[in-house]
């Protein structure tokens, strides 16, 4: 079934589509969308039809979501309009490549015709060329700067409003952690749940007690749609499990942004510790501690 469904949607792809767009890539797409990989759709056609209007990224130096805040609705999706429209236009792809200072820096690559981006990645990372950071948005993404996508995590997200969040003063670090030099979670909290959660990380830091749960539900009524707020865990050990619903870490130093701000900044900073995050599904209940 998989082959067939891989087929007719290739076909169908080439057909309303066209070819593949050199940025997209496939393989990264279908790594970090197991669901598409398991039915054997075409990865591109679903990132067309669905991926871009979810914020999927099509590789490892396209940002979908910061992309779109720039272009606005298009025709295309982001890709495409990137490689046809939005370099010409000087839009970025990424918080962390500029493309007009790209441009100006390697005059070969604008005498050559090649897209920014596509030259960075196919030849001028492995050439030893520079990307610098994208000068839109400076205030609110700085914290993300250099941030890996797999550590740039956000909640809630569009599967429901409910999470959880707990502390541990002292916890075991599971062999299988990878480390992650920065970890950012992005909350998208009113703001008495603002204030609450940050008045919880400092009781906890001035208390006594070795753990503290918060459970959080922005299911009631309407929420901001972008973070308001932002935990940057510095120097990570990060666990996933339960299919990814679960992050937990051991984190040298937590620093607290508030993205409500014009100009956006730290709010509060706080020693080392450990700390895990989890999606609640529908109908779940809250974590036992």
């Amino acid at each position: 079934m998989n082959r067939l469904v891989a087929l007719a949607s290739g076909l169908l792809r080439r057909a309303l589509h066209g070819k593949v767009p050199r940025l997209f890539d496939a393989a990264y797409y279908r790594a970090r969308n197991p669901g598409v990989a398991k039915s054997g759709l075409d990865p591109f056609l679903h990132y067309v039809w669905l991926g871009a209007r979810r914020d999927r990224n099509p590789n490892a130096d396209f940002d979908t979501a910061f992309y779109r805040r720039q272009s606005g609705p298009t025709r295309l999706d982001p890709v495409r309009h990137y490689l046809r429209e939005g370099a010409a236009k000087g839009l970025d792809p990424s918080p962390a490549f500029s493309t007009a200072l790209y441009l100006a820096r390697y005059p070969d690559v604008v005498a050559a015709g090649v897209n920014p981006l596509v030259h960075f990645r196919n030849d001028g990372r492995a050439e030893g060329r520079e990307a610098a950071p994208s000068p839109i948005e400076p205030d609110r993404l700085r914290a993300l700067d250099g941030v890996a996508e797999d550590h740039i995590l956000m909640l809630p997200d569009a599967e429901g409003g409910r999470f959880s969040l707990a502390l541990e003063r002292h916890s075991d670090l599971d062999p299988a952690a990878e480390f992650a030099p920065r970890l950012c979670l992005q909350l998208c909290v009113d703001g008495l749940e603002y204030d609450a959660l940050l008045d919880a990380l400092r009781a906890f830091e001035a208390g006594r007690q070795d753990s503290l749960a918060l459970d959080i539900d922005t299911s009631a009524g309407p929420h901001p749609p972008m973070p308001t707020q932002l935990l940057a865990f510095e120097r990570c050990f990060l666990a996933r499990s339960d299919e990814g619903r679960t992050w937990s870490l051991r984190y040298a130093e937590l620093r607290v942004w508030d993205l409500r701000l014009k100009r956006p900044g730290v709010a509060a900073v706080f020693p080392g510790g450990g700390f895990s995050a989890r999606r609640l599904a529908k109908g779940e209940g809250w974590p036992a501690m």
